[in-house]
């Protein structure tokens, strides 16, 4: 039921009516909008001149304005090989340490590990050997005190 809809109801002759209607176009959602001006996934976009030997400024033909917005047009081949070192260096370092702390993790699990293997049998072998020893103990003990 909407306002356009003139059947029997209209706003006017039910308050009810006009209420119903204001809150179903409240709550409906809005009539899709087509704007062609957005591209969409099968939409093909035209890629910008470009060749072998081009850079973005030398297409375009802004390399003034470019410089500002790229610091590293301004760099030197050394100044860019020596950044290039130092993030190549940074990145290792990080790497690094990341890798140390998850590597000595692993080892120090997989050791536990391997550890409480051994103790186990270790224990078990000791038990065994202390079982004998009390009892040649307590043999040799006896053996005393029967020769006496």
């Amino acid at each position: 039921m909407s306002i356009d809809d003139k059947d029997d109801h209209d706003s006017t002759s039910h308050p009810l009516a006009g209420k119903v209607d204001a809150l179903l176009s409240k709550h409906q959602p809005p009539a899709p909008v087509i704007d062609r001006n957005i591209p969409v996934l099968t939409d093909l976009v035209k890629a910008p001149e470009w060749g072998p030997g081009d850079t973005p400024a030398e297409s375009t033909g802004k390399e003034a304005g470019d410089a500002r917005r790229d610091p590293l047009r301004q760099l030197s081949e050394q100044e860019i090989d020596a950044l290039s070192s130092d993030i190549f260096a940074r990145v290792s370092q990080r790497i690094d340490a990341e890798l140390a702390t998850s590597l000595e993790a692993r080892l120090a699990e997989q050791l536990q590990s391997q550890l409480n293997v051994v103790l186990v049998h270790v224990l078990d072998d000791m038990k065994q050997s202390i079982a004998n020893e009390i009892g040649d103990a307590i043999n040799a003990a006896l053996a005393d005190r029967l020769r006496r």
